[in-house]
C-alpha cells in the first residue's frame, strides 16, 4: 500500500520538475476524488478517473491539471511551456 509519505518523499533519480509534476497529479486526484465523493459520484479510490467526472469537476471548481502542469513547466524553464 502506498502512503502519502511515500508520495512526498523524493527519489534520487527525480528532478525537481518531475517531483513537482508528480505531486501536482497526486494532489489533483485527491481533490477531485474528495469532490466526487461529496457530490455522490462513484469514483474508485485508486486508478483512472473517468473523463466525464474530470470534466464535471473542472467546470464546477475551475481546477485544471493541464494548467497546473503548464505553470510548473514554465517555472522550471521548460521549452514550449508558454
Amino acid at each position: 500500500m502506498i502512503t502519502m509519505s511515500d508520495v512526498y518523499e523524493r527519489d534520487e533519480w527525480e528532478t525537481d520538475l518531475s517531483y513537482a509534476r508528480r505531486i501536482a497529479h497526486v494532489e489533483y486526484g485527491r481533490r477531485l476524488r474528495a469532490w466526487a465523493k461529496e457530490k455522490g459520484l462513484s469514483v474508485n479510490e485508486r486508478g483512472r478517473i473517468p473523463s466525464a467526472v474530470m470534466a464535471m469537476y473542472g467546470e464546477a471548481t475551475g481546477d485544471d491539471l493541464t494548467t497546473m502542469l503548464a505553470r510548473i513547466d514554465r517555472e522550471h524553464g521548460q521549452p514550449g511551456a508558454d
